[in-house]
């Protein structure tokens, strides 16, 4: 296959390329290739990788099975979290491109009343193409061929005849009454102004229509209706039209509500069990400990060792009977560490019924955000938990 061809499988290729990144950092690492074969070697990877991902994204635009294998690799990255519960458990408001002094647009989330979170145009893109979003086109923007930014074009109307930027453009309005075209300033609508062939009183806009325009170059003195039109980039001083200069589209963004059910059931609690399973356990989801009959959201074991989590999602606040639930579990199953883990938050009476009956919280705005914590909590009760076990083995000797 030549190296233009596209693969046919993308996201096979990318796992491959991965790989040989992967042995080539080995290579590095022991020393059997210098540092500058690496970074030639490593770009050549990194800009075939890129490639592929182009490639796939591209194509799962319309093969579903591309699709769905990118979304669930997308669904555990905190970023696209974050946007999925902007529509699942937030405001669910639309996404629409908000413009600064720089004119570049940009995207922001608000998890919460007076916090706002930017969230990166290419990733909203990626989502759209995979069908977690669909993207309306809200405006096409013109950037400067040299820099790549907008934020110093400016439209330039010239004179026709000698390219002076120096024109002056007047409406041209019809006095209805007489069938006379002047400039509209002469005739002053509205305030009294008095027709220059005619000399009735024109009071009303509709007492005159518009005709067109026309322009008077300040230059070379010429008339003409039509002025030629450029852009121009006062950074970069580069003078550019439609055809060279580079031309983007900015979107509106809102969830495919086609995809909703996968979203909720992908980015909660397999995404928390992944990252726990990521970092050395054994995971159940649901499990159970022994013969009970008691079960917990996640079970994750290492070695011997074994923490229970249950989670909860809310819109707002997750309430105090989950929280009780868990407490009655644990009377009965007795795990050797145990999270309750609540998106986004616990409730003030929930949080003091966990504090109560000693049960630990890990709360935040993403899966990824209470795995993080979960597994503070895990490492530090574990350890804990193995030092008292090493003691009391040596008191015993």
């Amino acid at each position: 296959m030549s190296a233009t061809a596209p693969s046919a499988d993308p996201l096979g290729e990318i796992e491959t390329l991965t790989r040989e990144l992967t042995s080539l950092e080995t290579l590095l690492s022991d020393r059997k290739i210098s540092s500058e074969e690496f970074e030639i070697l490593s770009s050549q990877l990194k800009a075939r990788i890129s490639n592929a991902e182009s490639s796939a994204y591209l194509r799962a635009r319309t093969d579903e099975s591309i699709a769905k294998r990118l979304r669930a690799a997308n669904y555990l990255e905190p970023k696209v979290q974050q946007v999925c519960y902007h529509f699942i458990n937030g405001p669910k408001t639309p996404l629409e491109p908000m413009f600064e002094a720089d004119r570049i647009p940009r995207y922001f989330i608000e998890p919460e009343k007076g916090m706002r979170i930017p969230v990166d145009a290419p990733i909203l893109r990626r989502l759209a193409d995979i069908g977690i979003l669909r993207a309306t086109l809200f405006e096409k923007i013109l950037m400067c061929p040299k820099c790549g930014t907008p934020s110093n074009v400016y439209a330039r109307f010239k004179c026709p005849q000698c390219g002076s930027t120096d024109i002056l453009i007047n409406r041209m309005v019809e006095h209805l009454a007489c069938g006379t075209i002047h400039e509209e300033s002469v005739f002053n609508v509205g305030t009294g102004g008095v027709c220059p062939t005619c000399k009735k009183v024109v009071k009303k806009p509709g007492e005159q229509r518009f005709i067109g325009v026309m322009c008077s170059c300040g230059k070379c003195r010429a008339h003409f209706e039509d002025p030629s039109q450029s852009f121009f980039c006062r950074k970069c001083e580069v003078d550019f039209n439609l055809t060279t200069g580079i031309i983007t589209d900015s979107y509106i963004y809102q969830v495919n509500e086609q995809m909703l059910e996968e979203a909720r059931s992908q980015i909660g609690i397999p995404a928390i069990a992944q990252v726990l399973q990521k970092n050395g356990f054994e995971i159940t989801v649901p499990g159970k400990i022994g013969d009970s009959a008691r079960q917990f959201s996640i079970l994750a074991r290492r070695g011997t060792k074994s923490l229970a989590v249950d989670i909860d999602t809310s819109d707002t606040e997750v309430g105090v009977e989950p929280v009780l639930a868990l407490f009655v579990k644990l009377l009965e199953t007795k795990p050797d560490s145990a999270v309750f883990g609540a998106l986004p938050r616990l409730s003030i009476k929930a949080r003091e019924v966990a504090q109560m009956h000693g049960i630990k919280v890990a709360e935040g705005l993403t899966p990824s955000e209470v795995a993080d914590k979960i597994l503070d909590i895990a490492r530090a009760d574990l350890q804990s938990t193995s030092s008292d076990q090493e003691a009391s083995a040596q008191t015993r000797k």
